[in-house]
């Protein structure tokens, strides 16, 4: 979700979940992967407008965008069953594997923070480094986000404008062409508590969130359990901490090459 207008398509390919699903991707440039998992209603492109892939191309890194099941170019079940962590870290695991890729390290905002933290969590061996941003492992009612999507997309549009009053037609262009029987499915279980399966976790972590989210205290504490690093960002909240990538990919590059030589060594 990012005020710049101009959208940058890419061609994407598509891996096949355990379940059949197809999962779309990204893959650009070349070095040490770096696996990125949007929000909610966004898709892989969202990470293009909000500025984050052409510096860290620049600075080297092998980009997966993914598109998460329910959203983008992926496939888009029905059942609530489909979207459990489980499932969604398999479908990390898929895409790594289409694109040959032994271990990455996992990026992701919000709901792709959530993603990324269950393939830490069932697929320890393929993650090299995690960074969430706005997301911990820790229980959360999604009763009111439920809401949001009761009728159609546009709750969720104006509880959006009300963090990012300037808003891209461009994401609003995605968020309005999402399939709304998908996104309802995909919230209808709220979030369990599985921050016991990370703790002892030997993977690098960095959790980012602005102190104007409330979920910030859960991030921090995150960070605190996995013996990681915390990024705060002040004056920002859950949307606005996603769009300051001027902050956060010189943090990110930075975090991932003081872990590299750690993380290198269990490649």
């Amino acid at each position: 979700m990012s005020p710049v207008n101009t959208p940058s398509l890419h061609r994407l390919s598509k891996a096949v979940a355990e379940d059949g699903i197809p999962i779309a991707y990204a893959d650009l440039g070349q070095g040490e992967p770096l696996v990125l998992l949007h929000g909610v209603t966004e898709s892989g492109e969202a990470w293009h407008e909000a500025g984050y892939v052409e510096p860290l191309l620049k600075r080297g890194w092998r980009l997966i965008l993914i598109d998460c099941r329910g959203h983008g170019h992926s496939g888009k079940p029905h059942d609530p069953s489909s979207y459990s962590g489980r499932r969604r870290a398999a479908d990390v695991a898929a895409v790594l594997d289409h694109a040959g890729i032994r271990r990455a390290a996992l990026m992701g905002h919000s709901m792709g923070g959530m993603v990324a933290l269950a393939t830490a969590a069932y697929h320890p061996d393929r993650v090299n480094a995690l960074i969430v941003n706005g997301a911990h492992p820790f229980a959360e009612d999604l009763a009111p986000l439920r809401a949001a999507f009761k009728d159609d997309f546009e709750a969720w549009l104006a509880f959006l404008t009300q963090l990012v009053p300037d808003l891209s037609p461009n994401s609003c262009r995605r968020i309005r062409a999402n399939d709304l029987a998908a996104i309802q499915a995909s919230l209808a279980g709220d979030r369990p508590d599985f921050s016991a399966a990370l703790a002892t976790l030997d993977i690098p972590v960095l959790a980012i969130s602005g102190l104007l989210d409330p979920r910030w205290a859960y991030v921090r504490k995150f960070a605190e359990l996995a013996k990681g690093e915390f990024l705060p960002l002040a004056d920002k909240n859950h949307v606005t901490a996603f769009l300051d990538a001027g902050a956060i990919v010189p943090a990110v590059d930075g975090f991932l090459r003081r872990v590299g030589a750690r993380t290198m060594e269990r490649s």
